[in-house]
């Protein structure tokens, strides 16, 4: 069954599946704690994020946003402490909230439709 990730461009909808698909990147690293092998987290972890980045695609084009903003999403700069959750999995705070700024853009910013131009009186 196709999923149409383009009704994610609403922000309501928007809000309610990235904030169930950053719920579930948590759940997941966290699971490292209690001995969840490394492979299967990289496999869920990736799947969900492929997931986020697409709606926060349609998210930031209805919004008429430009998409570059989802190279954040990928860039890792390696800044604030890093958390070594397994002998395999390290998760770095300063470069996770960096990357959720699309996320974050996707919840604030309305949609086009809802922006208007206003004209001064000369």
């Amino acid at each position: 069954m196709a999923m149409d990730m383009k009704r994610y461009g609403e922000r309501p909808r928007y809000r309610i599946g990235s904030a169930a698909l950053v719920a579930v990147i948590c759940i997941t690293l966290a699971s490292a704690s209690i001995g969840t092998p490394a492979w299967l987290i990289f496999l869920v972890a990736v799947a969900v994020t492929g997931g986020l980045t697409a709606m926060t695609y349609h998210r930031l084009r209805d919004a008429n946003l430009s998409t570059g903003w989802l190279l954040l999403m990928f860039l890792q700069f390696g800044i604030g402490p890093t958390w070594h959750l397994s002998d395999n999995v390290t998760f770095n705070i300063g470069s996770s909230i960096t990357s959720l700024v699309p996320v974050i853009l996707g919840w604030l910013v309305p949609r086009k439709a809802d922006q208007t131009i206003e004209y001064e009186a000369v």
